[in-house]
């Protein structure tokens, strides 16, 4: 091929629950406790200050959330969701507005070919025009090295979440 290099770019779409939702049970997170939900409210304390329980990144429980795939042949080989967690900053300097990126997940045949990079752009560039200033995830340890090619920085230690871990807080500022 002449040292040409060929970039395959894969179109990020936007999906329904009941489409996410059967990856999640079947592949990403089967059999987990309390099941599946659309939005996992999980508080996130940010790691640069010695905040105390009640100073975190506030849960929004109304978030509404966003589904994102890539299909190869009409079958749904990459997933990603995404939601609004807080818009009030738990520092006195500055109003942000946090979003989490969650469950993403691609077909063990179709890795190693971009699609988490370009799914986890997408879902970037998507909050970004929604006014996120941050987003931040909960990646297993095996995912960090993806979300970190995109600009996340791990943020604190493992940890164990009893079911799916190890894992940590990931953050990307917008």
């Amino acid at each position: 091929m002449n040292g040409i290099i060929l970039k395959i770019m894969y179109e990020v779409e936007q999906i329904d629950w009941k489409e996410i939702k059967k990856v999640w049970e079947l592949e990403l997170w089967p059999d987990k406790k309390g099941g599946v939900k659309k939005v996992n409210n999980w508080t996130w304390f940010h790691p640069s200050t010695s905040l105390s329980q009640d100073k975190g990144i506030e849960k929004n429980e109304f978030g509404i959330p966003y589904f994102f795939g890539i299909k190869i042949d009409n079958v749904l080989v990459c997933v990603n969701s995404c939601f609004q967690t807080s818009t009030n900053h738990p520092f006195d300097y500055k109003n942000d507005s946090y979003w989490r990126s969650r469950g993403l997940w691609t077909s063990p045949k179709h890795r190693k070919l971009g699609l988490a990079f370009e799914i986890l752009n997408h879902t970037s560039k998507f909050v970004s025009k929604k006014r996120a200033t941050w987003l931040w995830t909960v990646p297993r340890k095996s995912a960090l090295s993806t979300y970190e090619k995109v600009g996340f920085i791990k943020q604190g230690d493992w940890f164990d979440d009893g079911q799916y871990g190890p894992n940590c807080v990931a953050s990307k500022y917008l």
